[in-house]
């Protein structure tokens, strides 16, 4: 063996280290004489090797270290420089950060994105309300009263005011019969021009008169020229519970939350457990203005929920007028359905407001709107009996078409003796009509230009939805969200 010298070890670790033998590995011949190693701890490194000598040709001489029971190091830099109580320290709280960011980092892999996407007054935060409703608290009574009824009250008061403007516009004055109570309520000067209720105005005063403009044969003339402006469709229930919420004491009710317009500024996050499970779920504004924003939202989306209305297909966009509503949304949903930020993410549409699709289609027929003439669908008309608004029986005013074979055949009801369609096939003709109108815009939704054919549109999951219908939410929802807790799994790895 060949002795080497060197000093004890200097390392942090303190061990005392004893000179250490290196022993040649091959049977090559190694002249003592002309090799020397040597460690030199310095003040600012670790172990400097030198080497000077000659081995024999054909040997390959590759020292190895004994092995010993203290700190074993290479051979080149046999020990680390000393450090200092400061170095330790920085160390140790580097370390510590490193774990804390991979603790975060595996926390966030664990919540689940979930993102409302949509045109304006789609019903989108309508949707996240039922959420809270289903999977949160819901609303608290105090909440219902200081912070919803004013803004319930404004709306109603908002609707009416719509209708009354709209009234002038489209040249009904002549139909009003209470000319008395509708000038009052246009000269009121304590609301604003766009019909919000001034401190000094409570819907207890100001609510008989709106029970009898809304009865006024005037004000419904223009209500049925509702898609001519711009008017909540929902908001018919507020104005046949007037009475009720004219009641100084009255206290909303989850529905009367459910059917108010707040509209969306920005983007609003709200945290819900479900199935022991974290949601994030982001709701947007859904004005084009907003739609600019919506990009600070998109990155590590779990699922995409796009809301689009059915009923607003006789619509124009509140912020220009010559954008049909559906035409807008379709143009949207397209978009982003094949946008490589959702790549990844689950897709889910949803065709809202059902209810108010199915009683447009016995007023206005879908191929009667100009952007949807090509529509071959059956449709039906109907009136009500009694000629007022929300009646569900409903008399036949022209033959309806069916379909049959692939062929559009003519039929007609017999009617009763008081005019009246017999139920059982009215609801028949109702919901052929709306099958058949539903898939029409399904189909429009889900077809895509030749420039951005994708397969996406075969991963779409398509749900029709009344939103403020809370156990119709809460089961389409229940479906919805295995799709999403399985691509939650499916980005985790977890599933493949």
């Amino acid at each position: 063996p060949v002795e080497v010298s060197t000093r004890n070890c200097s390392c942090p670790h303190e061990c005392e280290r004893t000179p250490r033998q290196f022993l040649p590995k091959s049977s090559g011949q190694i002249d003592p004489g002309a090799f020397e190693l040597r460690s030199t701890v310095e003040a600012g490194g670790g172990a400097r090797l030198a080497a000077a000598g000659a081995v024999a040709s054909g040997a390959s001489a590759v020292l190895q270290a004994a092995p010993r029971r203290h700190c074993r190091v290479a051979a080149m830099g046999l020990c680390a420089s000393k450090m200092s109580d400061e170095d330790r320290a920085a160390n140790e709280r580097s370390r510590q950060i490193d774990a804390m960011n991979a603790r975060d980092h595996d926390t966030e892999q664990k919540k689940i994105k979930l993102l409302l996407l949509g045109a304006g007054e789609s019903g989108k935060t309508t949707v996240l309300k039922q959420m809270q409703i289903i999977y949160g608290k819901g609303f608290a009574e105090e909440e219902l009263r200081l912070q919803w009824a004013p803004r319930i009250n404004e709306n109603v008061v908002a609707a009416m005011k719509a209708l009354c403007d709209a009234v002038e516009d489209l040249e009904l004055m002549d139909q009003v019969v209470n000319q008395t109570e509708f000038d009052s309520f246009q000269s009121n000067e304590a609301m604003n021009g766009v019909g919000l209720l001034s401190p000094e105005l409570s819907l207890s005063e100001i609510g008989p008169v709106i029970k009898v403009l809304w009865n006024d044969p005037g004000i419904q003339a223009a209500w049925e020229q509702r898609s001519e402006f711009q008017i909540i469709e929902s908001h018919v229930k507020y104005f046949e519970k007037i009475d009720a919420m004219s009641d100084p004491e009255y206290t909303p009710s989850e529905e009367d939350v459910l059917l108010c317009r707040s509209r969306t500024i920005g983007i609003v996050k709200t945290v819900l457990e479900i199935d022991k499970n974290e949601f994030n779920i982001f709701d947007v504004g859904g004005q084009r203005n907003e739609r600019r924003k919506w990009i600070h939202c998109f990155d590590e989306v779990t699922a995409v929920i796009f809301v689009a209305a059915l009923s607003e297909y006789d619509q124009t966009l509140f912020e220009d007028s010559s954008q049909n509503r559906m035409v807008e949304a379709i143009e949207i949903f397209r978009e982003h359905s094949t946008s490589s930020w959702f790549k990844t993410s689950a897709l889910i549409l949803f065709l809202n407001k059902s209810d108010l699709f199915e009683h447009k289609l016995g007023k206005k027929p879908i191929s009667s709107v100009e952007e949807w003439d090509d529509y071959q669908g059956p449709d039906y008309v109907v009136n009500p009996l009694t000629g007022t608004h929300g009646c569900l029986r409903l008399g036949l005013s022209r033959p309806v078409r069916a379909s049959h074979g692939g062929r559009l055949l003519p039929r007609t009801c017999t009617p009763t003796a008081d005019g009246q369609a017999p139920d059982a096939e009215l609801q028949l003709q109702q919901q052929e009509a709306f099958d058949q109108g539903k898939n029409y815009f399904l189909k429009k939704f889900l077809e895509l230009p030749d420039d951005k054919q994708t397969e996406r549109s075969s991963d779409v999951y398509t749900h029709v939805t009344c939103a403020t219908n809370t156990d119709n939410v809460r089961k389409i929802f229940d479906v919805c969200k295995d799709v999403i807790l399985k691509g939650s799994l499916i980005d985790s790895g977890f599933y493949a």
